[in-house]
């Protein structure tokens, strides 16, 4: 049980500024743990961990052992650059992940000095005067000092999904959700003291996502290392049967297992995943999780809310329709109805209230005169909120109903003719593309409604979608209509040109009337052209659909209309079942389990904290237009992961065949461990990184979307690998074995080798850039940050070469220009070569 402590005198005033910031002092910030912080030592030590640096590591201490004092530096200098690009890569990556946390702070509704404001959680104290709404997450541990149809979901500590009702006075917990209803809680115990608090230790064990992707990639890293130890094992064994000494086979066979193992793969789809989440925030675009920013670009169907994506979401009230012609009594009630009953928690109720704050005096005084006695919040099951209120003169009370058209005529005193007549009206509006909120009233002595109240109440406590008799009783009288406009977005029409381009498939599945949705959908020619009968299904209809029927169905309609949350589960079940990959909307009160399932959930900005948490990616701008810049952005992150893994894969064979060849021919190793290690981590490594940094494709959303499950090594990436390894081996052998024959010194030969090898990968890296188009059509300098690496790397080469440190180490030679053509040359033929190939594939591509 929660003991109460002593706050101010009166606690519907809330606390002072002044008084909230002392407790603030003496209670400290209401969290649990305190905020992730970017420790860089500990980052930087972990660089150690990784296998690369062990075998790095061990062969150092060996040469150092034998006083091989060349190989020595050579090697641990490797581990320094290795160590330092790492860090820098994963750092930068980290602290982009940190600063997209910190921008969704979560927010509370609190009454202070009277004035409900907003104010971040971590300021909550205890006495705090707490506002709780459908869906909020309860911000602290508390007490209820008011609750209306207050449901709570306590699965967080008690393992049970069943919301909880409470009433006042009873107690509330940091971190379960309101399921339905509204309330007021006196905050008791904040942070550390709260339940959850108290068994923080076991929540704060989280382990670090790791997406299916990185998975991949981490397991094709671990089998190449396999793969390659082996093969260096047996470059080793074979050396020393050859009669070769153990330090020069041990420090090469070392060196090769480190330019053939991708280590930097993990780490490098970290990076071009963070810098995709970065990106997509420039466009309005919160993606809260890594999995998500991989997914994206898979997403072949995006299930779209209408309201506030392909709309405005600013919705203003254009008119009212009664049931007298306009009767000025009848219209003073629409007006009381739009007050009283208004909870001010949608766009609608919103709209509602500043169309009666323009028609009446004053509202406040309204408000006061007429005291809530008893409500009905609204819900998506029940669709109305229900208030029984007092009247001005003490003597009696009024009801007032608002909600969907619909259950409003159902109970109220209508007529079949008169319904048919009111239903008439409905269709009018909707065509023109108006929401409508309906409204009824009776007045009355209060016990007579106060026992109608409870007999509504009842009837709707465990409400199916089927009423019972007692509502029959009320004697509600119909009012009317008022008439909402939502102006589509502008920029929509274009974005949904895009999806149709992009051969993505944009259902949209909304709570609204069919004919208000279809009036907006042909505005915008969602399906390219006016909605058909065949592509329209409304919620009735889905209830009674089976799975088989709704299979057949789902892919030719294209709007959902008065649909419930339970629906939309159901509906992307049968689209998953049939493969596609669904980003779904939803407002995260109803849509939770909805929103898990879909692939991708997307929620706007204006959402309830459980909403945020629940989604993948939340739109800051309320905007369509941003989902489809997401997809698109995932599509440019999927497109950098294939070149890195291009690049560094290419590498792995092109020593591995050189140095094992030699082996096998009885000739002399055309590389040195030192020179490899220079070529490997020193030259390949910045322009390795920078093809993460490159632009999106402006073509990319002309591709149909990939496959879910698509590997990253498919057939076109396999193959240029490939022809990379034998077109680089063969001609670099090839070039070796005439150089050999020419009776130069091996240092000299090896020089040609080891800049020819160098020369290769920074012109290659430029074929790795698009693999859909070849060199001569891409834009060669979109990408600065890889025309500076590889400039870099040109200068490092030349370092190598003429600088007389470097040169001592690496046992190099100055190389005449025709040594330099040659090594040119063979980067030219190379290159050619793999161009050849992706025009290939290109051309097959273009073909299909």
């Amino acid at each position: 049980m929660v003991k109460t402590k002593k706050t101010d005198r009166n606690p519907e005033f809330g606390l002072t500024s002044s008084e909230s910031e002392k407790r603030l002092l003496k209670f400290g910030p209401n969290e649990i743990n305190r905020k992730e912080e970017l420790f860089w030592p500990k980052l930087f030590l972990a660089q150690f961990k990784s296998p690369l640096i062990y075998i790095l590591f061990l062969a150092g201490l060996v040469t150092l052992f034998l006083k091989e004092w060349t190989d020595s530096i050579v090697i641990f200098l490797a581990v320094g650059i290795n160590t330092v690009l790492g860090f820098i890569q994963e750092y930068k990556a980290e602290k982009s992940l940190l600063a997209l946390k910190e921008i969704l702070v979560p927010q509370a509704r609190v009454i202070r000095e009277g004035k409900e404001v907003q104010i971040e959680v971590e300021r909550i104290v205890p006495g705090d005067l707490v506002v709780l709404l459908t869906g909020d997450k309860i911000p602290a541990d508390g007490r209820l000092i008011e609750a209306v149809d207050f449901h709570s979901n306590e699965a967080i500590l008690t393992g049970e999904s069943k919301p909880v009702l409470k009433k006042n006075k009873a107690d509330v917990f940091m971190g379960t959700v309101v399921a339905s209803g509204r309330g007021k809680m006196l905050a008791v115990k904040t942070g550390a003291e709260t339940r959850v608090g108290r068994i923080a230790t076991k929540l704060s064990q989280t382990v670090a996502e790791e997406t299916p992707l990185k998975k991949q990639i981490s397991q094709l890293s671990k089998v190449l290392a396999i793969i390659f130890s082996l093969i260096c094992l047996i470059i080793f064994l074979e050396g020393i049967w050859t009669g070769r000494g153990f330090i020069e086979m041990f420090t090469l066979s070392v060196a090769v297992a480190v330019a053939a193992i991708p280590e930097g793969l993990a780490v490098s789809l970290t990076v071009i995943l963070t810098l995709g989440m970065g990106r997509i925030l420039k466009r309005k675009g919160l993606v809260r999780k890594l999995l998500a920013a991989e997914t994206l670009g898979s997403v072949d169907v995006i299930a779209a809310d209408k309201t506030g994506t392909l709309t405005e979401g600013k919705m203003k009230v254009i008119g009212c329709q009664t049931d007298d012609d306009g009767n000025k009594e009848t219209r003073e009630k629409i007006l009381k109805a739009a007050v009283l009953a208004n909870n001010m928690t949608n766009p609608l109720e919103l709209a509602m209230m500043a169309w009666a704050r323009n028609e009446l005096a004053e509202v406040e005084g309204l408000i006061r005169r007429h005291p809530r006695l008893a409500e009905m919040p609204f819900s998506s099951q029940k669709k109305f909120i229900a208030v029984l209120v007092g009247s001005a003169d003490q003597k009696g009370g009024e009801f007032f109903l608002s909600g969907a058209p619909e259950m409003v005529m159902e109970l109220s005193t209508l007529t079949s003719e008169q319904k048919k007549i009111w239903r008439s009206r409905l269709d009018k509006v909707t065509k023109k593309g108006l929401r409508v909120v309906a409204f009824a009233w009776t007045a009355g002595g209060l016990n007579k409604l106060k026992t109608g109240f409870s007999r509504l109440k009842h009837g709707f406590g465990k409400y199916d979608g089927r009423l019972n008799g007692n509502w029959q009783k009320l004697n509600l009288k119909w009012l009317g209509f008022l008439l909402f406009e939502d102006p589509v977005r502008a920029e929509v029409e274009e974005s949904l040109r895009l999806c149709r381009q992009a051969g993505i498939r944009v259902k949209v599945i909304t709570g609204d009337y069919r004919h208000t949705a279809v009036a907006v959908l042909d505005k915008l020619k969602v399906s390219g052209s006016r909605l058909k009968t065949g592509q329209i299904m409304e919620g009735w209809e889905l209830e009674g659909i089976s799975a088989e029927e709704l299979n057949k169905r789902v892919e030719e309609t294209v709007l959902f209309a008065r649909t419930t949350p339970e629906q939309k589960i159901k509906i992307v079940e049968v689209l998953q079942d049939q493969g596609h990959s669904v980003a779904m909307m939803g407002d995260g009160v109803n849509d939770a389990l909805a929103l898990k399932k879909a692939d991708i959930g997307v929620v706007v900005g204006e959402a309830s904290e459980v909403a945020k948490e629940t989604a993948d990616m939340v739109l800051l701008d309320s905007n369509f237009k941003t989902i489809v810049a997401a997809v698109e952005e995932g599509r440019g992150i999927f497109e950098n992961i294939k070149k890195v893994v291009l690049y560094l894969l290419a590498d792995s064979f092109t020593e591995v065949i050189l140095i094992g060849g030699s082996l096998l021919l009885g000739l002399p190793t055309p590389l040195l461990p030192a020179q490899i290690l220079w070529v490997n981590l020193v030259e390949d490594g910045l322009p390795g990184l920078a093809l993460a940094f490159e632009p999106n494709d402006p073509e990319l959303m002309r591709d149909p979307p990939r496959l879910k499950k698509a590997p990253i090594l498919d057939q076109e990436i396999k193959t240029i690998v490939f022809i990379i390894g034998l077109v680089t081996d063969l001609l670099l052998f090839g070039v070796y074995l005439l150089l050999l024959k020419t009776g130069l010194e091996m240092d000299l030969i090896r020089t040609v080798i080891f800049a020819g090898l160098a020369i290769n990968s920074l012109f290659y890296v430029f074929s790795c850039k698009t693999l859909r188009q070849n060199l001569w059509q891409e834009n060669l300098f979109s990408n600065s940050f890889l025309i500076v690496s590889v400039l870099i790397g040109f200068i490092l080469l030349l370092a190598g070469i003429y600088h007389p440190f470097l040169a001592t180490i690496l046992k190099t030679q100055e190389m005449g220009w025709f040594f330099w053509l040659i090594v040119l040359a063979l980067g030219l033929v190379n290159t050619a070569g793999i161009e050849l190939v992706k025009w290939v594939f290109i051309s097959r591509n273009k073909k299909i």
